[in-house]
């Protein structure tokens, strides 16, 4: 009860009003304790009104608590849509199907419902309040609350999921059909299982494994991890920092880092920097050319037509690829140090005539440090060519095993000897001994 109320009927046969101390009584004898109004109390006995409920007494009401509430930093309700571009045109290949998300992102932001305030009663009873709604427990998988509470982060990298009312973190995406207009290209943090194929013009991209069960034809793979290719693959690009696995390989490009199998390469550039195997029931290499840092295992190398294969061991691609790009950037930092030196050469005839204005000091301050990193970069770039070239000369070089046939038309490469097949050779491998290259049997 949080309101009492005085109700006084008019004295009866010469009766008296009611005088203050009985007033406090009869408020006394009803429990009425607490959120007095003493003032009321004394006015109405000094000047009684009757037959009318006044307000006496009046009590604090409870303050229930507030319901928790929450804000996603991702949107739950996903939409597949082409992305528009800063330029105002639309992309038609990225439909934004992967939400990605890194360790310890912030993915939801909780506020905690509150108690409430406690009131009293006329009477001086406590009035409790009704509690806040808890916000429900969104935490799913590979995600977790922190110790107030407040934020559900993630606790990998990979993609979200929110599902049945819960958010997910999962390492694997999997599509369940085929890449196409219907996904668009995908690029995930973590692996990606395609049940169908890859249709051409699209790409996928994962920091982890990919792994697809139907054909890849004219599209773009990138991965952190492995890729494993059930089928084959067509007229694509490939980069993978982990071993790759294919059926087959036709008119591909190919950077990987580790080792790679297939059934048979055609007409192909692979850049591999461990072994490369071909094995299965039309095993061979024909056409294009392979880098490998190790060895080579193929039962068929070139063709019967002569049509041209390039074979390279012994040398890592990627050392080559630093190597390549060193050759191209000393000419580049040469002529940078020769435009600085002109530079300062002219700011210091001016210094030394005393027509150095502020300016130009700011100017030949900045020649000096340009000059001095610059040069301080080429000398680092031509030691690294330095040692790039040592370790290629002093490297353990890798073989050639083939158990069938080495077709004319085959270029060999192991380190720095080369050699052009003009007859066909036989269940041989071939190695670099001393400087040249010479064949072996294989046992």
């Amino acid at each position: 009860m949080l309101e009492a109320f005085l109700n006084i009927e008019p004295p009866a046969n010469g009766g008296a009003s009611p005088s203050l101390r009985d007033l406090e009584n009869e408020l006394a004898r009803c429990k009425v304790c607490f959120g007095i109004d003493t003032g009321m109390l004394k006015e109405i006995s000094e000047n009684p009104q009757y037959n009318q409920n006044i307000l006496v007494a009046k009590g604090i009401p409870a303050i229930n608590g507030t319901d928790g509430t929450y804000v996603f930093h991702f949107n739950p309700k996903k939409e597949l849509k082409p992305k528009e571009k800063a330029d105002g045109k639309v992309d038609y290949f990225d439909l934004g199907i992967v939400e990605n998300v890194i360790k310890g992102q912030n993915l939801c932001d909780i506020t905690l419902p509150t108690e409430g305030t406690e009131g009293t009663s006329v009477t001086k009873v406590r009035i409790i309040p009704v509690r806040g709604k808890p916000v429900p427990a969104f935490a799913g998988r590979n995600t977790e609350m922190n110790k107030e509470g407040t934020v559900i982060y993630s606790t990998k990298n990979g993609h979200l999921e929110y599902t049945n009312g819960k958010i997910h973190v999962s390492e694997l995406f999997v599509v369940e059909a085929d890449v196409d207009h219907s996904t668009g290209n995908i690029k995930v943090n973590g692996s990606i299982l395609v049940k169908g194929m890859i249709y051409p013009g699209f790409s996928v991209e994962a920091n982890g494994n990919i792994e697809v069960r139907g054909r890849v034809e004219s599209a773009k793979l990138k991965a952190g991890g492995n890729i494993i290719l059930h089928s084959g693959i067509i007229g694509s690009g490939l980069i993978c920092a982990g071993d790759m696995t294919s059926r087959f390989i036709e008119n591909c490009s190919f950077i990987i880092k580790g080792s790679a199998k297939s059934e048979y390469i055609m007409n192909s550039n692979i850049r591999c920097g461990k072994s490369l195997k071909v094995s299965g029931m039309y095993a061979r290499i024909s056409g294009g050319s392979c880098v490998v840092g190790e060895d080579l295992t193929a039962p068929s190398i070139g063709s019967e037509t002569g049509i041209k294969t390039e074979l390279e061991l012994g040398t890592d691609p990627y050392i080559v690829e630093r190597q390549h790009e060193i050759i191209k950037q000393i000419p580049e930092l040469e002529k940078q140090i020769n435009s600085l030196t002109q530079i300062i050469s002219l700011l210091r005839q001016y210094e030394a005539a005393d027509r150095l204005t502020p300016e130009k000091k700011v100017m030949l301050d900045n020649a000096l440090f340009n000059h001095e990193t610059t040069t301080a970069l080429l000398e680092s770039e031509q030691q690294e060519l330095l040692e790039i070239d040592e370790s290629l000369k002093t490297k353990g070089y890798g073989k050639i095993i083939c158990s069938g046939t080495i077709y004319p038309g085959t270029k060999v490469k192991i380190g720095y000897a080369r050699l052009t097949l003009t007859d066909p050779i036989f269940h041989r491998t071939l190695y670099n001994k001393d400087g040249e290259i010479v064949q072996g049997t294989i046992f």
